[in-house]
């Protein structure tokens, strides 16, 4: 067994490497930059923390969430992996011990926010250390043509700047080929390898439902039918979630609401009795997401339709990682997206940006509408070919398990009419 094997295996617990991991590491240990899109469950993170583990010196992870940062930080500690983080979460003497741990040698893995990561102090504070890799996690957070564009992430550049001769691999579950290109120029990768796993969830089901006035009946049939099995129901706003989560209660069905207006304390008790199997439907908004490590959700409700298809297949892919079939429902209705389209109208400054979320909106109305394989249109968005009939969809499966109340058939609509 190699070396990169006994490292997987000693400290991840596995015998072998996900499609491109291995490469993704080699290409790395041999100093080239590299652009990996790899789908939820993918295995990214192992492709920065492997490499970490070979050799002195300290791998800079950017992270955009804290709650992600503790998570990472938590598991590699319990497997032995020097791992911290530093962010704006942490004390006074905690950023001290870091600081100086940093400085032993005994942080191998070093998470930070996009933030601290461009800050003159921090910078000046790692061209002091032995910097091996710098890995980009979320990239397309730097792309204005990404679904979840951070401005801060712009600045991530100054880093290929201050060391040039280290090599950083920009990571994402979700990027079509514009945000691709976008994130490699943005980050200055110098001639990067790239690679892109397939987009295609076989174990997943999607379908799309018309949206009743009152959708809750909707949902409460679907999860009363279910008998077992935990799941997320995504809904729009903070009051939809909550809303939705006392009125599934009242219903007989557990469930708790998980959105970025609750307190650290209350969003971590649910995320917890989520993930340890003792309530098993939470109702969120997208904040309930990155980070959401439970392998066996076996469905993913939108109570309310997503902006992009980016968003979507995110949010739908942390259904089933486990490998086991699991239900992707989507309630739509033509209303809701005008609904949108105004709100684009309203709340974004600049004719670029508007521009850009009427075409990622209407890629979403056009999944939700389509009479064609669904899979396949949502594979074709990230320029991924696939040949249909999938047989799991409600388009090609109508009559199977896919099926969670079919839309009728008609043409695709566009919004503008």
């Amino acid at each position: 067994m190699d070396r990169l094997h006994l490292l997987l295996q000693r400290y991840f617990g596995h015998s072998a490497f996900n499609p491109y991991q291995r490469e993704i590491i080699e290409d790395i240990l041999d100093g080239r930059d590299v652009l990996a899109v790899l789908a939820t469950g993918g295995g990214k993170s192992l492709c920065y923390q492997v490499p970490a583990l070979i050799g002195e010196g300290v791998t800079l992870v950017i992270s955009p969430l804290i709650a992600l940062m503790k998570d990472q930080v938590d598991d590699l500690q319990a497997r032995g992996v020097g791992a911290e983080a530093l962010n704006s979460s942490g004390s006074y003497t905690t950023t001290r011990r870091i600081r100086s741990e940093l400085r032993e040698g005994l942080i191998q893995i070093l998470y930070v926010s996009p933030e601290k990561a461009v800050g003159e102090d921090f910078i000046d504070l790692m061209a002091s250390l032995p910097v091996t890799l710098i890995a980009v996690d979320e990239a397309h957070c730097i792309s204005m043509w990404g679904h979840q564009f951070r401005p801060e992430y712009r600045s991530l550049a100054v880093l290929k700047e201050r060391f040039p001769g280290v090599p950083m691999v920009a990571l994402t579950a979700t990027a079509t080929p514009d945000v691709r290109e976008d994130i490699a120029r943005q980050l200055n990768l110098a001639d990067p390898s790239i690679y892109v796993g397939s987009f295609n969830r076989e174990n997943l089901r999607y379908a799309v439902v018309p949206k009743e006035e009152d959708a809750y009946n909707q949902v409460r049939v679907y999860l009363q039918g279910r008998k077992t099995g935990s799941g997320i129901v995504y809904t729009a706003t903070r009051d939809g979630a909550e809303t939705l989560a006392a009125r599934l209660r009242a219903g007989g069905i557990p469930a708790l609401p998980y959105h970025a207006g609750m307190t650290a304390t209350a969003r971590g008790e649910t995320q917890d009795r989520f993930i340890g199997g003792k309530v098993p439907v939470v109702c969120a908004t997208s904040a309930f997401g990155m980070g959401i490590d439970k392998p066996d959700v076996r469905f993913v409700v939108h109570y309310d339709m997503p902006k992009t298809l980016e968003a979507y297949y995110q949010e739908s892919g942390r259904a089933g990682r486990d490998g086991k079939e699991s239900d992707c429902i989507l309630y739509y209705s033509d209303d809701e997206a005008r609904r949108l389209r105004s709100f684009i109208d309203r709340d974004l400054a600049s004719e670029f940006q508007r521009e850009v979320a009427r075409s990622k909106l209407q890629s979403m109305v056009d999944y939700c509408t389509t009479t064609e394989c669904r899979r396949t249109v949502l594979l074709e968005y990230f320029g991924e070919r696939f040949e249909a009939p999938c047989g799991g969809c409600d388009v090609c499966a109508p009559s199977g398990k896919a099926r969670a109340g079919r839309r009728k058939r008609g043409a695709t609509r566009s919004m503008s009419g």
